[in-house]
């Protein structure tokens, strides 16, 4: 592809630039509006020996004006490093860190809400609806840990830091609130 400026005599009418920068069907407009406001901002004069502005010091204005400068592009082409942090997160990898990550049934997710707002139950004995099995499935799954055994020989379970996070993530997911931020 040629450049439009290319194709101008050295000093061209205002006329004959407008329609290389725009286009025919915009060129009248350009002149009224932008023209001036471009002129304000340095756009070349037109040299009145010659009837035109010159169309090298218009390239030079647009390409600064445009940041085609070729020192400029030059020196920001510098090798990049990668950074993914920096790379904006879609919406999909947002909602999937919010989601339930241990995949629980409905009595494992009641039985570890349940220790979680009772810190004091130890045993599956005081959680409702809940067996040695359904313990051993959360152990499975690392929201819980097996304890020693109480007094009376029952297993003792404790809730572990995986499991606090998977309940954080249940209420987030199923109630609508956003994460705190850390």
């Amino acid at each position: 592809m040629t450049d439009p400026l290319s194709k101008l005599p050295l000093f061209a009418t205002d006329d004959e630039i407008a329609i290389a920068i725009v286009g025919k069907a915009r060129a009248s407009n350009w002149r009224r509006g932008a023209l001036v406001l471009l002129e304000a901002r340095g756009f070349p004069k037109v040299d009145a020996l010659h009837g035109g502005r010159p169309v090298p010091l218009v390239r030079k204005w647009y390409n600064k004006y445009m940041a085609l400068d070729t020192r400029y592009v030059l020196q920001t082409l510098e090798p990049a490093k990668e950074n993914p942090e920096a790379w904006s997160r879609s919406k999909r990898q947002t909602r999937n860190e919010r989601k339930p990550q241990l995949g629980l049934s409905t009595r494992c997710l009641s039985a570890l809400r349940h220790m979680v707002t009772h810190p004091d139950i130890r045993t599956s004995a005081e959680i409702p609806g809940a067996r040695d099995f359904t313990l051993e499935q959360l152990a499975s799954a690392g929201a819980v840990k097996e304890g020693k055994p109480d007094s009376q020989g029952d297993r003792t379970w404790t809730v572990t830091d995986l499991g606090r996070e998977e309940i954080t993530r249940i209420n987030d997911w199923h109630h609508g609130k956003a994460p705190p931020r850390k």
